[in-house]
């Protein structure tokens, strides 16, 4: 018996929607889509036959075990077809088992796009190099417009065309055609892109920034501020905050979750401890921490509050609070600190500067307009695959 070779892929998200597409790719495709198909009209099997050297779409019932469904299809090649179907997912999964039960293979969409070797959504369109293919799989995952639009950036080869300006000024150093600068460009090249990783691997996983701090700090008013909605209970009563509380926002395009710790202090309440142990772990997966202490506090002491576990490989902004309750001259012995922010939660004074702070920490650049103002340029190394595969020219 022949063995059929089917696959089908699913390319609209699940749930309940107007309409889903499916598409059937493989050498037996339309052999196998064939004996479940019924036509209005007797005449419309040949139509969909001649349809591959047109680009009329084809309407035509898709027969289940007990009624039909009204389906349109776009024969783009006889080895990838795309069926549009109700949205809803018991008619997707009626049409999928369908398929399977006649010899076909369900595949996920992301394992499908990066093992074919075909040009996927068009004859015409010339085949995907694997950073795009890794770029468009992740796209849907993307959470903000801007991380979005970063993708894609690097779907349209961003990030392609700058490993291929450093390949080239390789070889060129190697075969002695090169000006003297040439392997120190590219290691310029390879080093800002190996960097750009911490930035990369954000576009579809936010950053997790780690308030932190003695209690009364203000660190629950901060995070409300910061998320524009209350999320955290805040209380004049010390140790209101006794397990980490956690949201998710943007800032300037990028995604962030905020993470709340309970106060430091001793206590002998075995429920304040333990929030106290669990801000160990928040500190140890933060990208970022943000020490948080009280402006009425710091102004008669000469020293941040001790926070024993703060791991070192984790950046430190130092946040003071509460500016609106002292003179402005109480502030003057921070300014010369470079990490350091004063902030009002209750009125928002200093709330923008907190944030610009927080992007250049998290990206340990100075200036983030960039991927504002020029994302369609903006290469990112944005998979392990790729940090990896730069990594090893490391050694060459």
């Amino acid at each position: 018996m022949k063995t059929m070779q089917c696959r089908v892929i699913r390319v609209t998200p699940r749930g309940r929607g107007a309409v889903a597409t499916l598409f059937l790719a493989g050498r037996d495709a339309f052999a196998i889509l064939e004996s479940c198909l019924d036509f209005p009209q007797q005449d419309r099997r040949i139509a969909a036959q001649d349809h591959f050297e047109n680009s009329a779409p084809v309407f035509a019932y898709f027969q289940l075990a007990d009624a039909r469904e009204e389906i349109v299809l776009d024969l783009r090649r006889h080895n990838l077809i795309a069926l549009h179907c109700h949205g809803g997912d018991a008619v997707v999964n009626a049409i999928e088992a369908a398929l399977v039960a006649r010899g076909a293979v369900v595949r996920a969409w992301q394992d499908w796009l990066l093992e074919t070797r075909e040009p996927e959504f068009s004859p015409l369109h010339k085949p995907f190099d694997l950073i795009q293919r890794e770029a468009l799989q992740l796209l849907p995952l993307a959470e903000t417009e801007l991380t979005a639009k970063l993708l894609l950036a690097q779907y349209h080869g961003a990030l392609s065309r700058r490993i291929e300006q450093m390949m080239r000024l390789l070889e060129s150093a190697s075969s002695g055609t090169s000006s003297g600068n040439a392997v120190q460009e590219a290691t310029d090249i390879l080093d800002s892109l190996l960097q750009s990783y911490e930035s990369g691997k954000h576009l579809t996983t936010p950053f997790r920034v780690g308030l932190i701090g003695q209690v009364n700090a203000g660190k629950s008013s901060l995070m409300n501020a910061l998320l524009g909605f209350n999320r955290s209970i805040t209380s004049q009563v010390a140790g209101t905050t006794r397990d980490a509380v956690s949201a998710k926002t943007v800032i300037s395009g990028w995604p962030v979750m905020l993470i709340d710790t309970a106060g430091i202090r001793e206590t002998s309440n075995p429920v304040e401890r333990e929030g106290i142990a669990r801000m160990q772990t928040v500190m140890a997966d933060s990208d970022l921490l943000l020490l948080v202490t009280d402006a009425v506090v710091q102004q008669t002491v000469d020293h941040l509050p001790d926070i024993p576990g703060i791991p070192k490989k984790v950046p430190i902004l130092h946040v003071v609070n509460k500016i609106d309750l002292v003179a402005p001259q109480a502030l003057l012995r921070f300014k010369d600190h470079p990490d350091y922010v004063p902030v009002s939660a209750l009125t928002g004074i200093g709330l923008e500067q907190l944030c610009r702070a927080i992007l250049s920490k998290l990206h340990n650049v100075r200036d983030t307009t960039t991927f504002q103002t020029s994302t369609s340029q903006t290469a990112l190394v944005f998979t392990e695959r790729q940090y990896s595969y730069l990594s090893s020219l490391l050694g060459h």
